[in-house]
């Protein structure tokens, strides 16, 4: 019964149901939205270090870290088909490319500068990384390309770089011997960060190896996964299977200024969607007011064919409820199918600044988002209704219907 009269009350008041409705739907889309395209940009970017740069896990020689600014070169690994096969059998691995990172002097014959260089082999490294080309603009390293360069977006700037015009990249190799090598520029690595399109290079490891006198030489091993979730577990079997000798890195120890940044970023989203939300809750607190206030005279007739306050109490709770709900699910369905229009189009392009490049960021909308979400703007409106409800529960027959 009370369910019934509930669905009257609302239908009936069809303005005053609207602004109640308004203000959920309106709390529970911006706070979908913002939490899909917020997410989004941290997530695209954690996708992106995983599958174009960084990999989800990293092996090298114990310490490398303690000395690859110093001498990146002085831990290499000897690629060994059994530590590969050794790497590839381990539970969520997916694919494993080598690499060599190290420094260099790039020049164009009149002007030169320091490069940061990270050398991939063309064979495996679409294995691994398989968004390495993403914000390529140019031409991918084939397989048995020997001498060709892809260079950071600022980096070409500064050289002033033109196609056709070689590049000559002078490196110190094992032993501290210097050499020399020419590059050919093959495309612009776009949609780097800003502060890596100044320095990035990207050459075949077989040039690297070469100039470097580290023939069947590596200084890493970049390692993909099949479940992202499973990382750190992938990570811990792999210690376990190379032993001391080899230090695993997750790419949340490699990266942890964009780990601190993703947590920094939900918690901040989380703030923000909570105040949507007690907006839209204000509004349906303030609302039920003012209809216990015009119902005055129905509350009290309520009340005089023999009601009880309880049942008037959870009669205007109900109410809230109704309402809650289905400006909630219409405003879940909204927020879903604009995000889901997003991603079908490609996600979104999203800027970094004028001339610094760009990076493409897809909405996501974590599966318990909109479980929250939902949930708390109809618990939250229960609660925004407890007040008024008491104070229609409070009322005395006979005053209520003496009221104008």
């Amino acid at each position: 019964m009370l369910l019934r009269l509930a669905m009257r009350n609302v239908f009936r008041a069809k303005a005053r149901s609207a602004i109640t409705v308004g203000a959920l739907f309106f709390g529970v889309t911006m706070s979908l939205l913002l939490s899909g395209f917020v997410m989004g940009v941290g997530e695209s970017l954690v996708a992106e270090a995983i599958e174009s740069r960084v990999g989800a896990i990293q092996v090298h020689r114990t310490g490398y870290f303690e000395k690859r600014d110093r001498q990146p070169l002085a831990l290499h690994l000897t690629r060994d088909p059994a530590v590969e096969a050794k790497l590839l059998a381990t539970p969520n691995v997916k694919a494993l490319t080598p690499r060599i990172t190290f420094n260099g002097l790039l020049t164009n014959g009149s002007r030169g500068t320091i490069a940061i260089i990270t050398a991939v082999d063309p064979d495996t490294v679409h294995d691994a990384l398989p968004k390495v080309d993403l914000y390529l603009e140019g031409t991918p390293l084939a397989p048995g390309d020997r001498n060709g360069a892809h260079v950071g977006l600022e980096l070409n700037r500064a050289l002033a770089l033109k196609p056709g015009v070689p590049l000559m990249l002078q490196a110190q190799g094992l032993g501290g011997r210097d050499n020399a090598l020419d590059l050919e520029p093959r495309g612009i690595l776009a949609g780097q960060n800003p502060m890596e399109g100044k320095r990035a290079v990207t050459v075949p490891l077989a040039f690297a190896q070469s100039l470097l006198g580290m023939e069947n030489k590596v200084t890493e091993y970049v390692i993909a996964v099949k479940d992202v979730n499973l990382i750190d577990p992938t990570a811990a079997a792999l210690r376990v299977e190379l032993g001391p000798e080899f230090e695993v890195q997750t790419w949340e120890q490699l990266r942890p200024a964009l780990r601190d940044a993703r947590l920094l970023q939900r918690a901040v989203l989380g703030g923000v969607s909570l105040v949507f939300l007690l907006i839209a809750l204000f509004g349906v607190a303030n609302t039920l007011l003012m209809s216990v206030l015009e119902r005055t005279r129905e509350i009290g007739t309520l009340l005089a064919v023999g009601m009880t306050r309880s049942m008037v109490a959870r009669l205007f709770m109900l109410e809230a409820f109704l309402q809650a709900a289905l400006g909630a699910v219409v405003g879940l369905g909204l927020a879903v199918l604009l995000i889901e229009l997003a991603r079908s189009g490609g996600g979104v392009t999203v800027s970094m600044g004028a001339g610094q490049g760009y990076f493409r960021m897809m909405p996501t909308l974590l599966p318990a988002v909109p479980f929250i979400v939902v949930g708390s703007a109809c618990i939250g409106s229960v609660l925004a209704a407890v007040s008024p409800a008491l104070r229609a529960a409070r009322m005395r027959p006979v005053e209520a219907l003496s009221s104008p």
